[in-house]
Formats: structure tokens, sequence, C-alpha cells
């Protein structure tokens, strides 16, 4: 920085007067403000100022220079105030600012006093009053003559980040379209840096609500140009700045290691500078993109510490922010009643700021996190307020989620409170090997192809299903059918649809699943279980997009991604002609396979946390689970996997006294036993030793026919017994395991030996 030397050098010039010393300083105070460098700003006032909430000594200078020293000490104060969250800092720096305007405008200087003007509009903006911010900053630009390119520059570059920051991106487009030529006229790379940086968040933004990929891609352009005139102006802060934006745009794509990449990069240059608020947001970014990949635990540590940074000081719109993205990840790891308090201050921070969209958005975020502990009145009460603090929202994105609140309000009771596994927004899990299968399908969930979801009972592959559907941004609705739970004859109905009177029980028209779910996700569960027939037609519907109802001689158009779930080895079932092998290929354009619980014992304690936190608000009865208890758990076979650990916890509940402490010593005895008639309070509840010892022996003769592909003697091998032994035990004791035998094939037996063939053919011939 020539300039800055240059300063240096004229301020240690012997003879100069304390006037002239303190101009001279709050210029050298400026360019480093410029640069980004405020704590080195700080310095250079020297003995001008002593710190935050301190009012500079005045007395001995001019009005002037007391105007300039006011000024530069208040813009100081809002910067330093906002990195180290100094609580009235921004009260501070607009008392000190509003009476440098004052100063200059009786002076006569009235671009001084609309420099001013732009550094208290800056004030409000870091509070979160946009509308005072807005309101400030447009009084400044319609006082500003066309001379003054940098400064107007600086302030509709402030404006359109106010703008940004009240979601109203259409403004803010037009904003920085109609300064870019004056932007390009000015000679100074910072201000070029922001205005690009400024552009690029608009257009991320746009992209994301519009589903504009091509704004996406001008995105990155303008962060790449950000970068460039950045590092020519040597401005460390917003270059980090930059950095973060980068992060959160390539977290957006699902691109997650670049992004945290970028994301750490950002942190590192915010912690130099010693600016703990940006450090936060940052953070809490990163919460976000955890969170998108089922990372919830991780997610909330980092969330937690940035929220805390951000209670300390005044940047109370971030804090909003921020305690949204704590909620979510409280509410995934099943701590409900904080998840909730973090959203209720949320909204009371955004009504204080007269932020109705962040207030909207938090009560939106209540009603799609909570929505299981909430009545219907409350539901009711909770979507009209956040329709009535949306209704203004330029944002497609809040609109689609109000729609999908409103739909759940409209569901018929049975369905609406039908109880399901999983909320459809989490996958609780706490292993890497989860966190990596969340991340693989969240890349899955922006294609296009269908998907095959196979694994045991219990795994997860119906929230999978949800979370793929609500990743992928399909406008349409979830619809499931468990091709299990239908006969035959009514499956082709339920999926199809059909016109009235095209059977006896047609008494109306009804539309089936796959229109029902028109531009969303058909979830087709158990898709094992289909038969030849209705594969043959599900195949012309992931082929042509077609679907023929009962009783129309048309077909109908359907739009619907196809996500399908099976136990079954569908390959093993294509080779033994059960399953078509051309709807086997196109239902595996994406496969994940979801192991079970005994290869991901991590998850089970966070599992039995959820499960018990929903059965204490359930059963309204309060048992203690020590910690113990819940390490032990990880050592449950838990054959049933989710389901299982469910069924043990909601069966303790039940049968259990209030108060009852469970004990490692219990979880152990239930994971030795085989039969499953007791539950964690009274572990040895119903015990029979034969019965224990029998279920074992079924356990085991089945795993073995299951790696014997069915066969009596292989299985015999493997277990180390006769072949007729093993016979004799399963039709003794365990006939329902003879399903699982492999279908013997029948042989012809001839009636006579070779040799009496030829004697019969020689006696023939005589």
């Amino acid at each position: 920085m020539n300039l800055t030397t240059t300063l240096l050098h004229q301020i240690d010039e012997i003879g100069r007067t304390p006037e002239s010393q303190a101009q001279l300083r709050c210029a050298l105070a400026q360019e480093l403000d410029k640069a980004g460098s405020y704590e080195t700003a700080r310095q250079a006032l020297g003995a001008l100022w002593q710190g935050i909430g301190v009012r500079p000594a005045l007395e001995d200078f001019e009005p002037r220079t007391q105007a300039v020293v006011l000024l530069r000490v208040g813009a100081l104060s809002g910067w330093l105030g906002s990195a180290h969250q100094v609580a009235g800092a921004q009260d501070a720096a607009k008392d000190l600012i509003s009476e440098s305007m004052s100063l200059f405008s009786a002076l006569g200087e009235s671009g001084r006093a609309t420099e001013a003007e732009i550094e208290l509009a800056w004030c409000y903006w870091r509070e979160g009053c946009y509308d005072e911010a807005r309101v400030t900053l447009r009084h400044a630009l319609d006082g500003l003559p066309d001379a003054e390119l940098e400064l107007k520059g600086i302030a509709q570059v402030r404006l359109a980040e106010v703008e940004r920051s009240a979601a109203r991106h259409r403004e803010a487009l037009t904003i920085l379209l109609d300064a870019a030529a004056l932007i390009k006229d000015c000679e100074s790379h910072a201000l070029k840096g922001k205005f690009h940086s400024t552009l690029a968040g608009t257009w991320e933004s746009l992209g994301v609500a519009e589903k504009r990929p091509d704004y996406i891609d001008n995105a990155l352009i303008e962060l790449t140009a950000a970068s460039f005139h950045l590092e020519q102006a040597g401005h460390t802060h917003y270059l980090a700045s930059v950095e973060n934006n980068l992060g959160f745009s390539l977290f957006r794509a699902g691109r997650f290691d670049e992004a945290y990449d970028h994301l750490e990069h950002a942190r590192r240059l915010f912690v130099r500078l010693k600016d703990g608020v940006r450090a936060a947001q940052v953070d809490e970014t990163r919460a976000r993109a955890l969170l998108a990949q089922g990372c919830n635990a991780e997610a909330e540590r980092i969330v937690r510490a940035a929220v805390k940074a951000l209670e300390r000081g005044d940047e109370q719109a971030l804090l909003a922010e921020a305690l949204i993205t704590h909620g979510i990840a409280l509410t995934r790891l099943a701590k409900r009643t904080p998840a909730r308090e973090a959203f209720q201050r949320a909204v009371a921070i955004s009504e204080q700021l007269n932020d109705r969209e962040g207030a909207g958005v938090a009560l939106l975020t209540i009603f799609e996190e909570l929505a299981q502990d909430c009545a219907l009145e409350e539901l009711q009460a909770l979507y009209v307020r956040a329709d009535e603090l949306l209704s203004q929202t330029q944002q497609p994105e809040l609109l689609s989620r109000l729609r999908v609140c409103a739909r759940r309000l409209i569901m018929p009771p049975v369905l609406a409170e039908k109880p399901v596994e999983f909320s459809a927004l989490k996958f609780v899990h706490n292993s890497e090997k989860t966190a990596s299968l969340l991340q693989e399908a969240n890349a899955v969930a922006h294609g296009q192809g269908s998907v095959l979801l196979s694994g045991e009972t219990g795994t997860g592959k119906d929230v999978l299903a949800r979370l793929i559907h609500e990743w992928s941004g399909r406008g349409g609705r979830f619809v499931a059918l468990n091709c299990a739970a239908l006969c035959d004859t009514l499956v082709e109905s339920q999926l199809f649809g059909h016109k009235k009177g095209s059977f006896t029980d047609a008494a109306e028209d009804y539309a089936g699943t796959a229109l029902e779910a028109e531009g969303g996700t058909l979830f087709l569960d158990e898709i094992g279980e289909l038969s030849l027939a209705h594969q043959a037609k599900l195949l012309r519907l992931i082929d042509h997009g077609e679907i023929y109802p009962i009783g129309s001689a048309l077909p109908v158009r359907v739009n619907v991604r196809i996500i399908a779930a099976t136990n079954h080895d569908l390959r093993q079932r294509v080779s033994r002609g059960l399953f078509r092998a051309d709807l086997f290929y196109r239902l595996n354009t994406f496969h994940l396979e979801l192991p079970p619980l005994r290869e991901r014992p991590e998850d089970i304690p966070a599992l039995a946390e959820h499960f018990i936190a929903e059965a204490r608000k359930r059963y309204h009865k309060q048992l203690n689970f020590t910690p113990e208890s819940l390490a032990a758990m990880s050592r449950l076979p838990l054959r049933g996997n989710a389901r299982e650990l469910r069924i043990l916890i909601e069966r303790t509940f039940i049968t259990t006294p209030e108060e009852t402490v469970i004990t490692a010593a219990a979880v152990e005895t239930v994971a030795h036993r085989q039969t499953n008639k007791s539950n964690f309070a009274a572990a040895w509840s119903g015990c029979s030793l034969e019965e224990e010892v029998r279920a074992y022996e079924r356990n085991l003769i089945r795993l073995a026919l299951d790696s014997a592909g069915g066969s009596i003697t292989r299985a015999a091998r493997l277990l180390n017994v006769t072949h007729q032994g093993l016979a004799y035990i399963v039709n003794g004791r365990h006939n329902d395991l003879l399903a699982l035998r492999k279908p013997t094939r029948t042989r012809r037996v001839s009636l006579m030996r070779p040799e009496n063939k030829v004697k019969s053919r020689q006696g023939a011939s005589r």
C-alpha cells in the first residue's frame, strides 16, 4: 500500500500540529478500513480513540477535524463491534456517525455528510433493520452527484446487499445491473470485488429459488471475478467472504467436498482477522451442509458454537438464521424440546427486527420439523401465521414449502395421524457408514432415473425414499404403495387407477397412486412381490411415462420418478424367472444398499434415544435409561433392525412402572436371549431355557440353509451334522423352515438295469 506508507511518513514528520496529525491518522485509518484491515485501522488512530463505547477527546480540534474523527471512529466501532460481538457497539457507532453527519452538514460538506449516511445505513444492516438501511441508502444516493463514482458505487452495492438480506433478490439484481457500467469506470479493485461478490450471491439466490442452473453458473463466474479483484486490492476480509459464498454455492449444488475446502479456507481467514461473527456465519453454513449429508451430531455441535458466538454481538438477523439451523439439528437428534425453544427464539428475534420473512421461515420450519408433536389446532395456527408473514415473498422455494404444509393440513385424518417409523425429513444415525450412504443418496436425488433401495426389513428404506424425494426438489407429492400389502387383483387398480363401472365394485373413477404422484415420486415398497403381469405394465410407465387405468381405452401421460424397495435379492429372482430382467435393469439405474444395524452399531444408541423420546411423549411416562444401557444396546442382535429396537423400547414403556431405571445388565440379558418375550425392564420375564435353545437352533439352521441355497445336504455340512440328522431336526422341531429347502429335482429311474436292456433288445432280435 503506497498511500499507506506515505501517510505513515507524513504522520511522523516533525513539526506537525495535533490537528494535522489527527487528519492524517483518520486518512490512514480510512485506507486500512477499505482494505478490510480493521484492527490495523484502529491502531492507526493511536491516542485519538480508546476503544468501542469511549467517545474520542475532541475539545482541542476544529469542527471539521471533529467530524472526520467521529466518522472514522464510528465506522470502525461498527466493524469491530460486529467482528468481536461487542454488545451495544452498533448503537454507539450510530451515535458517533450521526454526530459527524450533523457537523459535515453544518460545514456545507454534503459529500462527506453523505459518506457518513452510507456508514450509518450499514450499522442498520448489521442489526438486521433492513427497512431503515434501505431508506437511508436511497436518501444518500439521491444526494450524490454523478462525479462521486466510488461513493455512489459503494452505496449501490450496499443497497443491493440489503435487498438480498431481505430476500428481495430481483430488486438486488436490478440495482447491480444498473450499477455495472458505473463500477466498470471505477479504479478501486476493492469496490469491484465487492460488486462481483454481491452479484454472485444474487445470481445464486435466484438460481436456487427459480431452479435455474444457468444462474448458478453466472454466480460461479462472478465469484471468480470477485476473487481476482479482491486479491489485487489485498482485501483479506472480503476475500474470506467470497470463499464463504463459494462454499455455500457448492454445497447447494451438492458438491460437498469442494464446499468444505472453501468454507474451511474462509473460516481460517476470518479467525486470522479476529472476526468472530463471520467465522460463526461460516460455521452455520458448514452445519447446513452436514445436515444435508445426514451428519446430524456434528452439525449440531458446530452450529451450537456458532449460536453462542452470535449471542455475544448485535447481529440479530444472523443469530435468527443460526437458531433455525440449530433447531433443525436438534430435531433430527430427537431433542425436540430444546429444538422448539430455538425455533421460537428465532421467531421472536425476527419479529423484533420487523423481518416478516425471517419470522415466517422460522414458523414454517416449526411446522415441518415438529408436526408430529403438535395438535391439529396448533398446526393450523402455525400455518396461518407463516402464510400471513410470507404473503409478500418472492421465493418459489418458500411458496412450495407452504403448499406442502397446506397439503398436510387437508389430508384425511387417517392418513395424517398414521404413525411413521421415521420423520420424513430425518434419518437418525451416528455412523460414518450411514453418513456416506446419505451423501450418496443426496447426489442420487438430483438425478432423474429410477432408484432401487435394498436391505433387510427395518433398515429405513421408507425414510430414505422420502429423503430422496425431499432432496430432489420435485414439486409433486411423495406417494407410497406397498406391493405386498395388496392382493394381486387390487394392485393394478391401486397403481394405475380405474374408471367407474369397469368392474363390480368400481362405483366411481379412481386416479391411482401413479397419477396422485404426478410431478413427484412414486415409492413402490416390496417391489419383489409384484406379479410378472403387473411388472410388464410398470415397465411401460417407466419407459414411456404412460399408464392404462382399468376400463380406459386410451393411455394417460404421467410424470413420476420411481423409487422401489425390496428385501429380496432381485438378481436371484431374475435368474429364477420370478422378476423381469428388463424391469430390474430399469429400476437399477441407481442402487443403494442399506446395511443392517449389526453392520453399523454406532447408529443404535442414536436410534434408541430417538425412540425413547417418542415413547415418553406417546405414553406420558418417564423411564431412566442409563448411558451404559444405551451403549449396551449396540450389542443387541436386532435381526429386525430399527423396527425391532422400537418394539423393544415400546414394550418396555408399556409394561414398566414410572421412574424405573434401565441398566446395562438388563440390556445385555436381552441381547443374549433368542425369544422376543422380554423387555429392558424385565429382562428375564418369560424365560425358558428350552425355548431359548430351540430359537437359537432355528436361527442357526435358517442361516445355514440361506448360505447353502436351500440344500439340506450342504447346510448339514456347514453345521457339521449328517443329512439325516438335520432333516430329522427340521421335520421334527422346525417344520416352518421346510419352505427354505431347495426344491428337489425329479429324476426318471429305469426299472431295468442297462444290461437287462441289452438282453431285452437281443431277445427281441431273435
